[in-house]
C-alpha cells in the first residue's frame, strides 16, 4: 500500500495552506482578545487597588480625628449629679429618715464637686474618701460614721456607703 503524494495536487496544497493560515490568524486573535483582556482587568485591578489605598488613608484620618476629639472630650467631662447610696440599710435597721438625712449629709458634703473636670475629681479621690469616712454624722442626737466601700466617677459621681454607728 502506498500513502498518495498529496504534495502535487494544488487542491491539497491549498487546503493545508488555508488550514495552517486559519491556524495562526486564529492563534494571533486569541491572543489579542486575551491580551485586551487582561489589559482591561488589570487597569481595573490597578484603580481598585489605588482606590483602597485611598480609603484606607482616610479612614486612618478618620480615626485620629475621632481619638483626638474623644481625648479632648475626656479632658473635658465634668461632674453633673451626685448619688449617694446605702449598702447596708437592710441590715442596719434604721429608719428610712435618719438613712435619708445620713446619705444627704454626705451628698451635701460632695455638692462642691459639681461642675469640675473628672480628670481632677479622680486625682483627688483618696481625699474624698478620707473627708467622707472621718466626718461624724449626727442625727437625733445619735452619731454615725460612714465607709465608702465604692465609688463610681463618671458624669455622675456615684458614692456607695456603709453606715456604722458610733459608740
Amino acid at each position: 500500500m502506498r500513502i498518495p503524494p498529496f504534495f502535487n495536487r494544488k487542491g491539497y496544497q491549498r487546503f493545508f495552506a488555508g488550514l495552517m493560515l486559519g491556524i495562526i490568524l486564529g492563534w494571533v486573535f486569541f491572543l489579542m482578545q486575551y491580551g485586551l483582556t487582561v489589559e482591561h482587568y488589570v487597569s481595573t485591578i490597578k484603580n481598585q487597588a489605588s482606590h483602597i489605598a485611598d480609603l484606607k488613608e482616610q479612614i486612618a484620618q478618620w480615626k485620629d480625628t475621632y481619638e483626638k476629639s474623644n481625648e479632648e472630650n475626656e479632658k473635658q467631662l465634668r461632674v453633673q449629679k451626685i448619688k449617694v447610696y446605702v449598702t447596708n440599710n437592710n441590715t442596719l435597721r434604721l429608719p428610712q429618715l435618719k438613712v435619708y438625712e445620713i446619705s444627704e449629709s454626705v451628698q451635701d458634703q460632695l455638692e462642691n464637686l459639681l461642675g469640675e473636670e473628672i480628670e481632677s475629681v479622680y486625682k483627688t479621690r483618696m481625699l474624698l474618701y478620707k473627708a467622707i469616712e472621718n466626718k461624724g454624722y449626727e442625727v437625733d442626737g445619735e452619731s454615725y460614721k460612714v465607709i465608702v466601700t465604692q465609688l463610681f466617677l463618671y458624669t455622675s459621681l456615684e458614692v456607695h456607703v456603709k453606715i456604722i454607728p458610733e459608740g
